[in-house]
């Protein structure tokens, strides 16, 4: 098998919405200097004060520094003896996450119609495609059998899931085992997809073409992609999608509304 990496993606993955965060630079600008000392000048006779005067300008001063104390005190504590507990804002951009000890519903809601997975997920199947007789297969595996010919089929459209991976690595993996023994298979640059869907916390699209092997031993060419959703609980969803592609173009709508189906269902 060989694999080349970064080609054009064929398929009807959504597209990529990449975004970041970050914060701006800058900072207070530099306090002006300043200082004291006395300024020039020459003596001057003043006729000298009492002793009662003395006492009392020194009383006034003492009183004045003894209320801007009290003032600075008021002003540090905010006249009250009880701390203000600390608060850290959240950081921007980060992903929700659910509340510790929370568990997430799984019960079927109004969107989950057609064929349940698991995990509270469902999906539609488009019409004509059919269950997969080989009932050894983990997740749910619908086929497209050739017109008016037996055993033989022009696609499939696989939906497993996991909580080993993330999103990204689960499709990664994914593609790798399909490519598995076809010929001269081209993966396409992985890409961020954004699903209208709140409740999906990530999404990562591939897509691929490759050459198969029939068992006459011609060789047909596939199209095919993988697009693996997260949801909050890290529960990972992946559909697996492929067709011949001289049915592609016909058919791969069919492939687009299954997901579409599957994305409303989180």
């Amino acid at each position: 098998m060989s694999q080349q990496y970064g080609g054009p993606p064929p398929g009807p993955p959504p597209a990529a919405a990449p975004g970041g965060w970050g914060a701006g630079t800058g900072g207070p600008g530099a306090g002006a200097p300043g200082g004291w000392g006395p300024g020039p000048g020459r003596p001057v006779n003043r006729p000298a004060k009492s002793g009662r005067t003395q006492l009392i300008v020194i009383g006034a001063a003492v009183l004045a520094v003894i209320l801007v104390a009290v003032g600075v005190v008021l002003l540090v504590t905010g006249g009250d003896d009880k701390s203000a507990a600390p608060q850290t804002p959240n950081a921007p951009g980060t992903m929700y996450t659910p509340p510790a000890g929370s568990k997430p519903d799984d019960s079927k809601g109004p969107n989950d119609v057609g064929v349940e997975v698991g995990k509270g997920i469902w999906f539609t199947p488009a019409k004509g495609w059919l269950l997969d007789w080989d009932k050894t297969k983990a997740g749910k595996n619908y086929i497209l059998q050739q017109f008016n010919v037996r055993g033989l089929i022009d696609g499939y459209y696989w939906v497993r899931q996991t909580e080993l991976y993330d999103a990204k690595g689960f499709a990664e993996h994914l593609v790798d085992l399909e490519s598995t023994g076809m010929q001269d298979v081209k993966i396409g640059k992985g890409v961020e997809c954004k699903p209208a869907n709140e409740a999906i916390k990530a999404c990562y699209a591939l897509n691929y073409t490759a050459k198969v092997k029939t068992s006459k031993g011609t060789m047909i060419d596939f199209q095919g992609f993988v697009t693996a959703y997260s949801d909050k609980w890290d529960r990972v969803t992946a559909t697996d999608a492929a067709l011949e592609t001289r049915v592609y173009d016909r058919r791969k709508d069919e492939l687009a509304r299954m997901n579409a189906s599957l994305e409303k269902s989180f």
